[in-house]
C-alpha cells in the first residue's frame, strides 16, 4: 500500500475520533448528538478494514484512541494534583486497548461481507463491555450514549443492558462503513442493482427490523404503567461549592444549611429525607462530632440537624482504623438526633487517584511516593452493599442503595443494590471540580441507563450537577440547573414491578454471548476446527 493511502487511513481514524467526541455529551451538544452517533465510528471501521496489516491497524487504533480520549475527557485536566495522571492514564489506557483491539477488528473485517457488519458490531460491544468492567473500568463514551434521551429506543436495556443498544448503534455504523467498503467512495452514482448492493439492502432491512422491534417494545413498555407503590418527600441540596478546595469547609456547611431551610420552606412541610452531596461533611462524622456541635459558629451542624427533625443522608469519610489512617469514602445516614444509623463505603474507586493497589508492596509504594508524589494509598474499599431504610411520615418505610459518584455508571453495582432489596437508588456526587458542563452531562447520561435497566427511580444529589430525579423509563422527573446554588424540594415516587427486569436477573449475558461467538469465529479462521457441512468460502470471501 502506498504512503498516501496510509495517510488517508490515518486521517479517517482521526476523523472518527473527532466524530465520537461530538456524538457523546460535549460542550456543544450537552446531552449528545444522536445523528452523529449513528456514523461516528464508521470512518474508523473503514480505515481498519482497508488497513494493509494487523500492525498498521494497531496504529490506526492508537490514533483514534488518543484523539477521541483527549477531546472527550479533557476535563480530567481539572482533577487537582492528579490531573496529569488521570488524563494521561485514561488516554494511554485507551491507546493500549485499541492497540490490542484493532487487530481483532482487522481480522473480523476479512470475513464474508454478508456477516461482517454484524460481527464488527458484536466485537465493538464486547470491547465496550471490557473497557467498562473491572478495577480499571471506565464506562464513559459508549456508542449507546448519544441516543440516551430517546426514551422509546432505550427501553430495550431492561432486557439487554446498555450493551444491546451499543450493539444496535455499532451495527448502523458498521453498515454505513459497509456501503463504502462494497460500493466505493461514490456509492450512489451507479443506480444499477448489483449483487453487493442487493446484499446491502438485505443487511439494512435486518437492521431496520431490529430497530423496529426495539422501538415497538419501547413504546409498549412506556404505555405499560409501573405500580406507584409509595412516595416520599425529599430536599436535595446543591451547594455549588468544590469540596476538594481547602479553606471553604465552613462556607460549604453554612451554604448547605441555608439551602436546606429554603428547600423545606418550598416543600411546605418537614421532608422525609434531607440529602446533601458526596463528602459534604469533610471530616469523619463519628470522630468529629464535637466539631459539628460547634461549627459553623453561626449555625452549628448538629443543632441544625435537630432543628430539621428529619433523617439526613450525606457523604463523609468513615474511619476504619484510626491507627493506620484507614478511611472509606462513604455515605452516611443520620437520624433526627444526629446519631449515625449506618454507612456504605465506596467499592469502585477512581483507580490510581482514589485508591492505589498493592500499596504495601515496597516497590509500588516507593514509585508513588518518590516519583508520583502520592503519600497515601487512598480510600479503603468498601465490602458491603448497604441497604438503608427510613420511616416515612405516613408510617411506611423506604429502602435505598447508594452508589457513590461514578459508581452509578457501573451496572453491576446498581444491580446488586436492587437485588439486595433497594426500592430506589440514591447517588451522591461531587463533580464540581470538573468545571465543565460536558463532564457533568457525560456522567448523567451514563447513570440514566441504570434507572431504565432496573426500572427503578434514581435520585442524584450533587454539589454542582446534574441534581435530578430520574424515573424508571429514563424520564427526568425533576432537575436543577448546573453550577447553581439551589435546593430541589420534590416528592419522589417509588415504582416497583412484581418481577425484576430480565437484565436485573441475568446481568451482562449479552456481551458474554457475543464473546463466545467471536471466539468461535477466531478458532474457525485459525483452522482449529471445521464445520463439514459449511465450506470455508461461505464464511470467508
Amino acid at each position: 500500500m502506498s504512503l498516501s493511502m496510509k495517510i488517508k487511513l490515518v486521517i479517517l481514524a482521526a476523523y472518527s475520533g473527532i466524530l465520537i467526541s461530538l456524538a457523546v455529551p460535549n460542550e456543544l451538544s450537552h446531552m449528545g448528538n444522536p445523528l452523529t452517533g449513528f456514523l461516528c465510528i464508521s470512518p474508523f471501521l473503514i480505515a481498519v478494514s482497508l488497513s494493509p496489516s494487523r500492525g498498521f491497524s494497531s496504529i490506526l487504533g492508537m490514533v483514534f484512541a488518543a484523539l477521541s480520549s483527549l477531546l472527550t475527557y479533557y476535563w480530567l485536566l481539572f482533577f487537582r494534583e492528579f490531573s496529569v495522571w488521570t488524563i494521561s492514564g485514561v488516554t494511554l489506557g485507551y491507546i493500549g486497548y485499541f492497540a490490542l483491539f484493532s487487530p481483532f477488528l482487522f481480522t473480523f473485517s476479512k470475513i464474508n461481507p454478508a456477516y461482517r457488519p454484524f460481527v464488527l458490531a458484536a466485537a465493538w460491544t464486547v470491547y465496550e463491555y471490557f473497557k467498562s468492567s473491572g478495577y480499571l473500568g471506565f464506562p464513559w463514551g459508549l456508542v449507546a450514549y448519544p441516543v440516551g434521551g430517546i426514551l422509546p429506543i432505550i427501553q430495550i436495556v431492561d432486557i439487554t443492558g446498555v450493551w444491546g443498544l451499543s450493539f444496535l448503534m455499532a451495527l448502523v455504523n458498521s453498515l454505513i462503513a459497509e456501503i463504502f467498503l462494497q460500493e466505493g467512495v461514490m456509492p450512489i452514482t451507479n443506480m444499477q442493482i448489483s449483487p453487493s448492493r442487493s446484499l446491502l439492502f438485505r443487511q439494512f432491512a435486518v437492521a431496520g427490523l431490529l430497530f423496529l422491534a426495539v422501538t415497538v417494545y419501547g413504546y409498549t413498555r412506556l404505555a405499560t404503567p409501573i405500580p406507584d407503590t409509595k412516595s416520599f418527600s425529599a430536599v436535595l441540596v446543591q451547594q455549588n461549592i468544590d469540596t476538594w478546595l481547602t479553606g471553604n469547609e465552613l462556607e460549604g456547611l453554612a451554604t448547605a444549611e441555608r439551602l436546606s431551610r429554603e428547600g423545606v420552606e418550598s416543600l411546605g412541610e418537614k421532608p422525609d429525607l434531607l440529602v446533601w452531596s458526596e463528602t459534604s461533611l469533610r471530616r469523619p462524622y463519628r470522630e468529629f462530632k464535637a466539631f459539628y456541635l460547634k461549627y459553623p459558629e453561626e449555625d452549628p451542624f448538629i443543632p441544625f440537624l435537630r432543628e430539621m427533625d428529619t433523617h439526613m443522608f450525606t457523604g463523609s469519610p468513615y474511619v476504619i482504623d484510626r491507627g493506620r489512617g484507614s478511611m472509606m469514602n462513604a455515605t452516611i445516614l443520620l437520624d433526627p438526633d444526629g446519631e449515625l444509623v449506618d454507612f456504605y463505603g465506596k467499592q469502585h474507586p477512581v483507580p490510581l487517584a482514589e485508591h492505589i493497589p498493592f500499596w504495601d508492596v515496597p516497590l509500588v509504594k516507593k514509585f508513588f511516593t518518590e516519583i508520583i508524589g502520592l503519600y497515601s494509598s487512598g480510600w479503603t474499599l468498601g465490602k458491603r452493599y448497604t441497604i438503608f431504610s427510613i420511616p416515612l411520615k405516613d408510617g411506611d418505610t423506604i429502602s435505598f442503595g447508594t452508589p457513590i459518584c461514578f459508581e452509578d455508571a457501573f451496572p453491576y453495582i446498581c444491580r446488586r443494590f436492587v437485588l439486595n432489596g433497594a426500592d430506589i437508588l440514591i447517588n451522591l456526587t461531587n463533580d464540581a471540580w470538573s468545571k465543565t458542563v460536558s463532564a457533568e452531562t457525560q456522567h448523567f447520561v451514563a447513570a440514566r441507563f441504570r434507572a431504565v435497566e432496573m426500572k427503578r427511580v434514581l435520585v442524584r444529589s450533587t454539589n454542582a450537577g446534574v441534581t435530578a430525579v430520574i424515573g424508571p423509563y429514563g424520564e427526568i422527573l425533576a432537575e436543577l440547573p448546573l453550577f447553581t446554588e439551589a435546593a430541589l424540594a420534590v416528592e419522589v415516587p417509588v415504582y416497583i414491578e412484581k418481577e425484576f427486569t430480565p437484565y436485573t436477573v441475568f446481568g451482562d449475558y449479552l456481551p458474554l454471548i457475543f464473546m463466545g461467538i467471536l471466539m468461535a469465529i477466531l478458532f474457525y479462521l485459525a483452522g482449529m476446527f471445521h464445520y463439514p457441512s459449511i465450506s470455508k468460502r461461505h464464511f470467508i470471501p
